[in-house]
């Protein structure tokens, strides 16, 4: 672990100092600023009572060659008029672009969970990344890096979810691919593969979302989410799956 945090700081730094003048004008470039807020629901009615709420707010800001983006989102569901879900999750990814493609990145995320495997369920890491492509309408990014992992879990589930029975404070790999798509003026593709691999579970999540402007300011966005563990309790699936439906409002 050692000698992999010595060669990304090598490489880092190396990097940066090989930074040219056509580099630095990215430093002057005007910061821009955007966020969105997303809002969810379903109901059922007849043989099951149940309603789900599902809210989620996005920021962005960039400034020359830094880029930071951050969400949080809320989950919530009744159902037979009893809590059954809640769920409070954030994200915060720091970008700083090096040259030719290649940046640095620091990030975290934070889940808290009443009703789910784990209470509390963080990681945090940092490493090097490069942009694979970048066109108008198409971009991939994919960046690698160490990190930690701490896992508070509800006892209360191990016989119904993906849990382990004690808590989780490990040093982990982290890895993710994003690729970004605009075929239509209206219409925008994402899609988030992150894999994250400890001693207890290695996890691979894949988030495709796909996102239509009704008008300059609202969209209708739908997006799925296949998560896989490489470990799982006995008479359980090595995944999970779920699709989510939300009106967004864009302010820029």
């Amino acid at each position: 672990m050692a000698r992999y945090l010595l060669t990304l700081l090598l490489l880092a730094n190396t990097a940066a100092y090989a930074a040219d003048d056509q580099d630095i004008e990215e430093d002057v470039s005007p910061s821009h600023f955007t966020s969105e807020v997303g809002l969810g629901f379903t109901a059922l009615a007849g043989n099951s009572d149940s309603q789900t709420l599902n809210a989620n707010y996005d920021l962005q800001y960039i400034k020359g060659r830094y880029k930071t983006n951050a969400d949080t989102s809320l989950l919530m569901a009744k159902k037979n008029g009893e809590e059954d879900k809640r769920k409070i999750s954030a994200n915060l990814k720091t970008q700083m672009l090096i040259r030719d493609g290649y940046y640095l990145y620091g990030s975290g995320s934070y889940i808290d969970d009443r009703y789910g495997p784990y209470y509390v369920d963080s990681l945090a890491s940092a490493g090097i990344g490069y942009r694979l492509f970048s066109y108008e309408t198409f971009q991939t990014l994919v960046d690698i890096g160490p990190g930690f992992r701490h896992q508070d879990p509800n006892l209360d589930e191990i016989d119904g979810d993906i849990v382990k029975p004690e808590v989780v404070n490990e040093a982990v790999l982290q890895s993710s691919l994003t690729m970004t798509w605009k075929p239509l003026k209206t219409l925008s593709v994402e899609n988030k593969t992150n894999i994250v691999a400890g001693n207890s579970n290695t996890t691979i999540q894949n988030d495709l979302s796909l996102t239509n402007s009704i008008t300059d300011n609202i969209a209708l966005s739908i997006g799925f989410n296949y998560t896989y563990y490489t470990w799982v309790p006995n008479n359980m699936k090595n995944f999970d799956s779920s699709t989510i439906v939300s009106l967004i409002y864009s302010m820029k």
